[in-house]
């Protein structure tokens, strides 16, 4: 008799503590950014997340919440400061919560540690353009030659060139994910 009790006191004790407790089979919702569809990063409650605001301003903070449609996030700034002793360092400067609509973000910035050189961002493509170009000109001055001579303007032409690949390389690999016609943001 005395197990029989003891099974029935278990059973009415965990039926009580389901009902008082939600289950959930996740424990906080997901902010995708997605790259054509595929999942690029994930944030949760706690991470850290650095995006462009709809007003054009650069954000960084950790999130508190997200919700269905909207996210809170815990702003804070980093600045650069000199300390007593002359050298340089870093100062946090909070300031404080804003809760915001996920369509309000613009774009989210690389991630830390992201290669970035001068061929992904095309300096290199445009420093060598405009030192291509220039070194024909100045020789074409020291020389006494026509500077817009057939022969010398296509090597100016070449240059000009390069440095214009140059720009269309800066321009479609920039330092942040613009959310648009490849990049979306997605709560789960």
């Amino acid at each position: 008799m005395k197990k029989s009790c003891f099974y029935t006191f278990c059973l009415l004790l965990s039926l009580v503590s389901l009902l008082q407790t939600e289950l959930s089979a996740q424990g906080g919702k997901l902010l995708l950014l997605k790259d054509r569809g595929v999942v690029v990063r994930s944030f949760t409650e706690g991470d850290y997340i650095n995006f462009e605001f709809s007003n054009a301003q650069w954000l960084t903070g950790y999130i508190n919440w997200i919700k269905d449609d909207s996210i809170q996030i815990n702003q804070f700034a980093l600045q650069g400061t000199v300390t007593m002793f002359g050298t340089y360092g870093q100062d946090t400067l909070k300031l404080g919560r804003l809760v915001l609509h996920i369509n309000e973000i613009r774009a989210f910035a690389k991630d830390r540690g992201h290669f970035r050189s001068v061929f992904t961002n095309g300096a290199f493509l445009k420093a060598g353009g405009i030192g291509y170009a220039s070194l024909n000109i100045i020789n074409s001055v020291i020389k006494g030659d026509n500077i817009f001579d057939n022969k010398n303007i296509t090597k100016i032409a070449g240059g000009l060139t390069a440095w214009f690949a140059g720009v269309l390389v800066k321009k479609s690999n920039p330092d942040y994910r613009p959310i648009g016609k490849r990049f979306s943001v997605e709560i789960l």
